[in-house]
């Protein structure tokens, strides 16, 4: 989402700090191996033995921080002295945020005794009275983005190096003919001076780099460049590697070069057929994440070589391709991963896990509420919304302990330390409330209490994550749903009422994301219709809300109430991570612009690869009308066979589908096939089966 590109900005103008935990203060002393503990015991857990397997496999430089695993299985954070920890830290602890409006309310801590511009205090002072805070909350130490004066403590560091983020325009591509030597220098500047640290755990080569097609695709290093852009030979070199006659090339993109030559003089990749593209793509993929590890690992190890190399931070999901590329070069994966409903997602982790053979790091989680006392309104669509502080003190809680459980996460920082100005943080907007504190660096008593509870539980969990735990993990969704869509002997009057569906033409199945704390206060799951006919596609969509709070549809409407839907006119494939033209993402806003009596917008979203060239909003071939009452909505729409690029209902009777309908105010999610947790908006095999029968079937039977 457009939360990877925002929060990268951020990253940048923020700059490149660095983060603490405290050297074994916590560590627990070793006791006497004990049998092995009930499944879903938690204070069994606690109790287990952090000693009772001996290391065996070591990655790091003896001396300072390094990962080991035990002979049990079971991975580890290692400090210099020899002691393991499972490390639970917080991020981004400043003496001051400051927010958009200059006149508004900034988070300014209340130890710091300089401006809210500069750090123009004393950060020494500032920094020993908010790390005794920090501990007394829980947490080990500090995550990413907090102030360097933390170097100077004694408690371990994490450090994100923003790598690609340093370059500009003109080198931002990875084959242009500077990219090496800068970073070389680079790594220098940042790395150099703290290759002696103890207390340094390791770096972070990046954070949410974009690993989808329309930002390092073989079109973006090629599109525009002129025949002798290195990148540009690249991507040639990369297709003649997988199609190395001109009669295969040919054959596979339906062409009819005469020489490779040709493709020096294209101004523009081809993306058709999508097969071809998605082969290219994945083989590129594979080719242009390889070199990046390569070269920044082998540049940073040059100027540091005692410290760990813990991943890229990946923005939710880790691409198998970029996942297995690092694995010769990295000592860890890392994962930026907001659950919802508190828990992990199977065949993601274990496919990371499997193609690397490293543990793996949770770099940011958090749970956010409306009831926070700075006043956000969390409006960048962040996942892991729940109800209220309670639930946010259940989520750490559970959450935490979750990824204690598991052999091979042997790390997890909270996303963040303060709440976010409510005017959003200057350098994006962003305004969630992501805070342990609020922004006047007051505590939030029930969530600190829930990380001082579960704190001193996480190694003994850990040590006992050799026995498989029942309540880790979300289910699986490799095994996605079918349903018939039937026929319609005559179209359904477009009107916003619902008296011309049946039950018969209900979507079964439809589910709802088992957000933390929202049993409390349930609502009821929408109700969606669909029907076809040759002519195109119809759908209704009934949502219950009783209080609409709608983004612009032309703006960042995915933050507030909206349903939103997904069709391909041809099934997807297990391994389709990209758009090809028959894949489309539509949504439906209610109540946008009620003063213009406009009672809700649907349009199209571009992805990259699909039919259309720009977002369709709104979305002028559709035919739509909505109703909104005072529980809930309903809009109706048909999409014509000219919106659905391949539509061919009886040559391809099969089509995939996946729907997400939220609440915003109730931090409610609905969805058919699979959660926004698995990132649907962007992987089409994440989506279900629809079969159009051929059977007809008469409306309001």
């Amino acid at each position: 989402m457009a939360r990877i590109a925002l929060i990268t900005v951020c990253l940048l103008l923020v700059g490149v700090w660095v983060h603490p935990y405290v050297s074994g203060a916590f560590e627990r002393p070793p006791v006497v191996a004990k049998a092995p503990v009930p499944v879903d015991s938690d204070a069994s857990r606690a109790e287990a033995s952090v000693d009772g397997s001996p290391l065996k496999t070591f990655k790091g430089r003896e001396g300072f921080w390094r990962v080991a695993k035990a002979e049990n299985g079971v991975w580890w954070f290692v400090s210099p002295t020899g002691e393991r920890q499972f490390l639970n830290t917080v991020t981004t602890v400043q003496p001051f945020q400051t927010g958009r409006d200059k006149d508004g309310v900034h988070f300014v801590s209340r130890d710091w005794n300089g401006s809210v511009s500069t750090y123009d205090g004393d950060l020494k002072a500032w920094a020993e009275k908010t790390m005794a805070r920090v501990q007394g909350a829980g947490f080990k130490g500090l995550g990413a983005w907090s102030h360097p004066i933390f170097h100077e403590m004694d408690v371990p560091i994490t450090r994100d190096l923003n790598v690609w983020k340093h370059y500009n325009a003109d080198n931002y591509r990875l084959y242009s003919a500077d990219w090496e030597s800068y970073g070389d220098a680079l790594m220098a500047k940042l790395v150099g001076p703290l290759a002696n640290n103890k207390n340094l755990v390791g770096y972070f080569i990046d954070n949410e780099l974009d690993w989808s097609d329309a930002s390092v695709g073989p079109c973006m290093h090629f599109d525009g460049l002129t025949p002798e852009d290195p990148n540009k030979r690249v991507v040639i070199q990369t297709i003649k590697s997988i199609w190395p006659t001109l009669e295969a090339y040919n054959a596979a993109w339906n062409t009819t070069l005469k020489d490779f030559a040709e493709l020096d003089t294209l101004p523009k990749l081809n993306r058709e057929p999508a097969e071809a593209y998605a082969k290219l793509f994945d083989v590129w993929l594979d080719k242009l994440a390889t070199r990046y590890y390569e070269v920044t690992t082998r540049l940073i190890r040059k100027h540091d070589p005692n410290h760990l190399i813990l991943g890229v931070r990946f923005a939710g999901f880790a691409p198998p391709a970029v996942v297995r590329a690092s694995a010769p070069y990295t000592d860890a994966q890392s994962i930026n991963y907001y659950p919802a409903d508190g828990k992990l997602d199977p065949d993601m982790f274990a496919q990371t896990y499997a193609a690397s053979d490293m543990p793996i790091m949770i770099t940011e989680y958090s749970f956010h509420a409306l009831d926070g006392r700075s006043g956000n309104r969390n409006t960048f669509g962040f996942q892991a919304q729940v109800p209220d502080q309670q639930a946010r003190a259940q989520g750490y809680a559970e959450f935490t302990s979750r990824l204690a459980k598991v052999p091979y996460i042997i790390g997890a920082d909270w996303f963040q330390w303060s709440d976010e100005p409510a005017s959003g943080r200057n350098a994006d907007g962003e305004d969630v409330n992501f805070g342990i504190v609020d922004v006047d660096d007051q505590p939030y008593e029930k969530l600190i209490e829930a990380v001082q509870q579960t704190g001193p539980k996480l190694n003994g969990l850990h040590a006992a994550s050799h026995v498989a735990s029942s309540d880790v993990w979300r289910e699986s969704f490799a095994t996605k749903p079918v349903a018939r869509v039937l026929k319609l002997d005559r179209p359904p009057r477009i009107n916003g009422n619902l008296s011309d569906w049946s039950e018969m033409q209900r979507l079964p199945g439809v589910r709802t994301t088992q957000t933390v704390g929202y049993d409390r206060n349930p609502a009821p799951q929408p109700n969606v219709y669909l029907g076809w006919r040759e002519e195109g596609l119809y759908l209704a969509f009934e949502v219950f809300d009783e209080s609409i709070q709608s983004a612009p549809a032309d703006g960042r409407w995915w933050t507030r109430d909206h349903v939103e839907f997904w069709i391909s006119t041809r099934p997807t494939g297990k391994d389709q991570q990209v758009y090809d033209a028959n894949a489309h993402q539509f949504f439906f806003v209610p109540n946008e612009r009620p003063s213009e009596g406009v009672l809700g917008v649907v349009g199209q979203w571009h992805r990259p690869g699909d039919a259309i060239a720009a977002n369709l909003i709104p979305h002028t071939e559709i035919i739509q009308q909505a109703r909104v009452m005072p529980d809930r909505y309903v809009t109706e729409m048909f999409i014509p066979a000219r919106a659905l690029h391949g539509w061919d209902p009886h040559n391809a009777p099969e089509i995939a589908f996946n729907l997400h309908a939220r609440n915003f105010e109730l931090a409610a999610d609905y969805f058919w096939s699979a959660p926004k947790e698995l990132y649907t908006q962007a992987r089409p095999n994440t989506w279900g089966t629809l079969v159009l029968s051929s059977g007809q079937f008469a409306l309001g039977n």
